[in-house]
Parts: structure tokens; C-alpha cells; sequence
């Protein structure tokens, strides 16, 4: 119910419906009544789950951008999506209107232009901006990504460095475990090299801090990783020289580089060293398959933190048929 007071020369309005009030003043009487009923509309059409007739897709996608995507761990990437999709004329549309052939119009626009499984992440972002606005600022009554079809993913990746690949990228980054490894290039490749004896993706990898290592227990500590969960990571023979190579230079983090520097030098010494197509989280697969030799699949996936089995098992264990042969006799 919406009152309108004159105080002295301005008029206060004032609305209280459906548990919630909102006042504001005004220099006139009908500029007052005018904002007074439209808020009432607008009130009534949010619990309805009806956007105000002004609000375009872009509305939503700035809003979430700005208040939901800097509490998540991934906010970078997220930050990026979304401010490619503000670019499409998607944002464009009124959210009363947006219906599921804008969302099919803007993925097949997408597909043109990057491989289905970056179309497939825009997408799940895109649907959860919809869900957001939906379930928590009750602006929409429906989520119409739901109602188109995904991309079709592209195959499982099975590649895997080879030794050779692995000697010649450790020439190019100049590391020799007999020198410390001082240079930011030489640490890229220690890097790499300690995620096939672990399984440790590259992020995993950065956010090693000296107190997180137990080398009495060879295990270290992960506090957060990319499923929301720790893990505790065994670490062999190998993995121990690795890290103990970085002990001498005292950094805060054990690699002292962060994720998006580490993955930029690696994919440029693959460019340099003419390597066809590896890439730095290979090295997961590369482990996980050396690792299969030795423990068995639920040990495995402890160490490798897939909380499904089938993923890791159809994703990253791939391994040579012709040796599992010989295991038969």
C-alpha cells in the first residue's frame, strides 16, 4: 500500500507490500504517486518471479559479475566469460523476451568461433547467471539455457609426453638436477616434472607453501583444490628431490610462481621445442597412468582427488592395452 505526505515543500512516498518498504522524496505530488505505483508493479512482479519490463540479459550478467563472481575461487575466468558474452548482442534482449532460441542463436554463434567444450563452460556460467537471478532475485520464473541442447563434446585427450619431448623441454628451460633452480624457467619445467610423479594440477602446484610439506611422512598438503576439498598428496622418491630442489630459495610458495605465468612459459617451450600439441595438465595423465602400475583404482583416485571414479577412469587413466596384456600370463 503506497501513502504519499507533504513535508513542508516535497513529498514523501511511501510503500509497504508484501513485507517490503521503500520511501523516497519528491519535489511534486505526481512524481511521488508515479514512483509509488510503479514500485508497487515491481514488487508484485518479483515475487511472481516477472522482470520489470526494463531490465535486458546484460542487466543480470553485470549484476552477477559484480556481486557472485568475486566470491568464487575461479573469479578470474569467470570475470573473462562474462565480459565476452556482454559483447553479444544476447544482452541485448529484454529478460521478458529472452526465450531458449536467443541462448541457441548465441552458442551457434559461439561455435564458430571456439571449440565446443569453451562454448560448453560459457554455457553452464551463462545458466547459472539465469538460476541466480531466478532462485535468489526472483527477476525470472525460468532458465531457459535448460531447454537447448549442449555442445557435443570433443574426444577425451589421451596424449602424453614422451621422454624425448620431456629432455628436449628440459634443455629449452635450462634444468639439470644439479643446479638450483634460481631461474623462473627452470621452475616452470621443476614444475611439470613433479606433476607427473604426482598428479598435482598446475594451480595445486603454486599453492604449495613450506608448511603444507611433511617430507618424515612424504606427503603434502593440499587445503583447497579444484573440487572445494583437501587432499593429502604421497609423495615418491622423486617428487621429495624435486621439492627439495626448492628449499634453498626460501620463496613464501615452494614454486614461488603463480598459475597463468606457469602455464604462458610452458606453452611457449612447447611452441619453441616444435611439440605438437601438449599440454601442461597432460602431465596429470602422464601420472596418473605411471600411478595406475602401482596402487589400484580407489587408492588412485585418493590421490588423484576425482571424487567420481568414472572420470577418472574414461578421462585421465590411459593406458597402454598391449602391457596390460602381459599381465594376464
Amino acid at each position: 500500500m503506497a501513502t504519499i505526505t507533504k513535508r513542508k515543500n516535497k513529498y514523501l512516498a511511501r510503500v509497504r507490500s508484501k513485507g517490503v518498504e521503500r520511501s523516497k522524496t519528491f519535489r511534486t505530488i505526481t512524481e511521488a504517486r508515479a514512483w509509488a505505483a510503479q514500485l508497487e508493479v515491481d514488487i508484485a512482479n518479483k515475487r511472481l518471479g516477472i522482470a520489470p519490463k526494463h531490465l535486458t540479459v546484460s542487466d543480470i550478467v553485470i549484476r552477477y559479475q559484480k556481486e557472485v563472481t568475486p566470491l568464487k575461487r575461479g573469479h578470474r575466468s569467470e570475470h573473462l566469460r562474462l565480459s565476452r558474452l556482454l559483447r553479444h548482442e544476447l544482452c541485448n534482449v529484454l529478460l521478458t523476451d529472452v526465450a531458449p532460441e536467443h541462448i541457441a542463436d548465441w552458442r551457434d554463434d559461439r561455435l564458430k568461433q571456439v571449440q565446443p567444450p569453451s562454448v560448453a563452460r560459457e554455457l553452464s556460467t551463462l545458466s547459472s547467471v539465469f538460476n541466480h537471478a531466478m532462485r535468489e532475485w526472483r527477476l525470472i520464473n525460468d532458465n531457459p539455457c535448460r531447454k537447448i541442447s549442449r555442445p557435443k563434446d570433443n574426444p577425451e585427450r589421451t596424449r602424453r609426453p614422451s621422454d624425448d619431448e620431456i629432455r628436449r623441454l628440459c634443455a629449452y628451460f635450462e634444468f639439470d638436477d644439479d643446479v638450483k633452480p634460481v631461474m623462473i624457467k627452470q621452475r616452470v619445467m621443476l614444475a611439470f616434472l613433479l606433476a607427473i610423479e604426482t598428479a598435482m594440477r598446475a594451480g595445486e602446484i603454486c599453492n604449495i607453501k613450506w608448511g603444507d610439506v611433511d617430507f618424515g611422512r612424504r606427503v603434502v598438503h593440499l587445503p583447497m583444490t579444484k573440487n572445494g576439498h583437501s587432499r593429502d598428496v604421497p609423495l615418491s622418491r622423486r617428487a621429495i628431490e624435486l621439492l627439495k630442489m626448492l628449499e634453498p630459495l626460501k620463496l613464501d610458495f615452494a614454486l614461488g610462481l603463480s598459475p597463468e605465468p606457469l602455464s604462458t612459459l610452458f606453452r611457449r617451450g612447447v611452441r619453441y621445442c616444435e611439440i605438437d600439441d601438449l599440454h601442461f595438465h597432460d602431465s596429470r595423465r602422464e601420472a596418473l597412468t605411471r600411478l595406475s602400475k602401482k596402487v589400484d583404482v580407489m587408492d588412485l583416485a585418493k590421490i588423484s582427488g576425482h571424487r567420481d571414479i568414472k572420470i577418472l577412469l574414461n578421462t585421465y587413466y590411459a593406458p597402454d592395452i598391449a602391457n596390460l596384456a602381459d599381465l594376464l600370463d
